[in-house]
């Protein structure tokens, strides 16, 4: 029986360990302007507004199939999903690398919505829920986000010599592109073998619009939402740091992309650790999202006020890497804050739905709204109206987190003085 318990252990967390290496890389390619942002506008042509459409067209697509994704991840087979998601990826990938018109590049981005959204995120979630009990949770995901950081890690480390040694610009990228493109493939090939043929044939969907009605009029979930809301409108600003770095200080393209894979990457798998742990110590996921605004704001408002001059590039790395941190904690746990708004258990996934629309919906327009942005003034200007727009962002996200704070107060209260009334009555 130990043996058994073994090799169940084993097996949690070999499929863990792929799972973080599928998380990481099947979004390598949707997410290419995040390392290699100056090659994507060399090589395709594109303007800083055009490379934000790209991201539009992947993010107003993602929108629509979060909730279907959900519905897919129930009915049908983790191994089937798993395995199509990553290796249909890869195979566009090889389409990529011909760098087509713009308008098809537009079409791939909306195609790997599909692949990475409704095929892939929702029954990857899955599989990590049901590798351990609700006291297993919090280490499950920890972990799984610290695999998917040394994964990018890893291969983005591998991917610049690459870039380099094609000679940066176009043919760099293009290499980089076939490189993700065969790494994605692989691992594709690799959940076909290891994870299981749980076939979800005639199992219907849990999804009721009174349930969506019922979590539609809680006014913390709002208010959930807006915090949630605010977290990702900054964290898609902050990826207008890679043009930055290279646009205002001049930085060459390789060790811009070095930078990139330090801020996306490494600090994203550290702060998925780091970030769970101190809200742990905080007593509350919420309370800790008031921390993280605070730290955002004062770090954002170092970049806005900072010169644009070649000598302060390593003022302009130092804060990146302060600021990132205070980002990467919070995008480690802020999705877990619905669990502070008192959902009923019967209504948890509805809300997680709902959630996830909230949340992701400036991924149909904040892309090409920072592009915009920097197109229109060029120079540090653009820059600081979007270190601008981050910042407002973090004084709305810290005042909504007050409010949710003293709503949960209330409700728990509130809730404790009914347990009080009803104890009593009995008695």
């Amino acid at each position: 029986m130990a043996k058994a318990m073994n090799n169940s252990n084993w097996r949690k967390w070999l499929i863990l360990v792929l799972l973080g290496i599928a998380g990481s890389l099947i979004y390598k390619l949707p997410y290419l302007r995040e390392t290699y942002y100056a090659a994507m506008q060399e090589a395709t042509g594109a303007t800083n507004a055009q490379l934000g459409l790209l991201m539009s067209a992947y993010g107003l697509i993602n929108f629509i199939l979060y909730l279907p994704g959900g519905w897919a991840a129930d009915r049908f087979s983790a191994r089937n999903l798993l395995t199509f998601s990553l290796v249909s990826t890869g195979l566009t990938g090889f389409y990529y690398a011909t760098f087509p018109s713009y308008f098809m590049i537009v079409l791939l981005h909306a195609l790997w919505a599909v692949t990475t959204v409704f095929t892939f995120w929702a029954v990857c979630v899955r599989i990590i829920r049901e590798l351990g009990d609700s006291s297993e949770q919090g280490k499950l995901y920890g972990f799984w986000y610290l695999g998917k950081g040394l994964t990018s890690m890893i291969v983005g480390f591998i991917s610049v010599p690459i870039f380099m040694k094609f000679g940066e610009g176009v043919g760099g990228l293009r290499a980089t592109i076939i490189f993700y493109s065969i790494v994605t493939i692989l691992t594709g090939i690799a959940c076909w073998f290891f994870i299981d043929s749980d076939k979800k044939d005639g199992e219907k969907s849990n999804f009721k619009v009174a349930d969506m009605k019922e979590v539609l009029r809680m006014p913390a979930m709002w208010m959930a939402g807006i915090v949630t809301f605010c977290m990702w409108s900054i964290y898609i600003g902050f990826g207008m740091v890679t043009p930055y770095l290279s646009d205002v200080f001049n930085m060459s393209e390789s060790n811009v992309a070095l930078a990139s894979i330090m801020r996306a990457y490494v600090l994203f798998g550290v702060g998925g650790l780091l970030g769970g742990y101190i809200a742990d110590k905080c007593k509350s996921r919420t309370r800790f999202m008031i921390y993280a605004f605070i730290g955002m704001i004062i770090f954002t408002i170092v970049y806005i006020v900072l010169p644009g001059e070649a000598g302060r590039v390593g003022l302009a790395l130092t804060n990146m890497v302060a600021l990132g941190s205070f980002i990467y904690c919070a995008n480690a746990v802020f999705f877990s804050i619905i669990d502070e708004v008192n959902i009923p258990n019967r209504l948890t996934g509805t809300a997680a739905g709902l959630m996830s629309l909230l949340t992701y919906f400036p991924e149909i327009y904040l892309y090409t709204t920072v592009g915009n942005m920097v197109d229109r003034t060029p120079g540090i200007g653009g820059y600081r109206h979007v270190f601008l727009f981050m910042l407002g962002c973090a004084v709305v996200g810290l005042i909504a987190s007050f409010i949710l704070q003293n709503m949960n107060k209330k409700a728990k209260l509130k809730k404790s003085a009914g347990v009080d009334e009803a104890a009593a009555s009995v008695n």
